[in-house]
């Protein structure tokens, strides 16, 4: 199986499973992220980084997606380059927080989608429903 893996802080909550994965020869590993760090050998690594930060002039309301949208950017260019070295993964698995995920499903259409999902952890309790008086 091909795997992509996505994480701006290489490798990120990935690391035990690129680890897992890259030591069997049945399968081809790479990585995008924005941060170039050691990976174990045979992982192809596409690095990324945004062409600019959100606009000075951005509504507030917006600033957060509009990074977002250029971290999603930079990760199609890390995308396409890895597709162009022939690189084309069964399944992405990658942390949507900081918007890589965004538009790989535009340069890898047949892959599977994994999103790592950390900021649901507990439905009650936490980030949610802590207050009893909260309505």
């Amino acid at each position: 199986m091909r795997i992509l893996f996505v994480h701006q802080n290489t490798p990120g909550q990935y690391k035990h499973l690129v680890r897992h994965f890259a030591a069997d020869p049945a399968h081809r590993v790479a990585f995008i992220g924005k941060v170039r760090r050691e990976l174990p050998a045979g992982v192809q690594m596409a690095l990324y980084r945004p062409t600019r930060e959100p606009g000075e002039g951005t509504h507030p309301y917006i600033r957060l997606f509009e990074g977002q949208v250029l971290h999603g950017q930079g990760a199609v260019r890390a995308g396409l380059a890895l597709r162009k070295e022939g690189f084309i993964p069964d399944v992405i698995c990658a942390h949507p927080g900081w918007g890589e995920a965004l538009f790989l499903k535009d340069v890898f259409p047949d892959a599977r989608l994994l999103l790592y999902c950390e900021f649901f952890y507990r439905a009650d309790g936490s980030d949610v429903g802590f207050d009893p008086d909260g309505r």
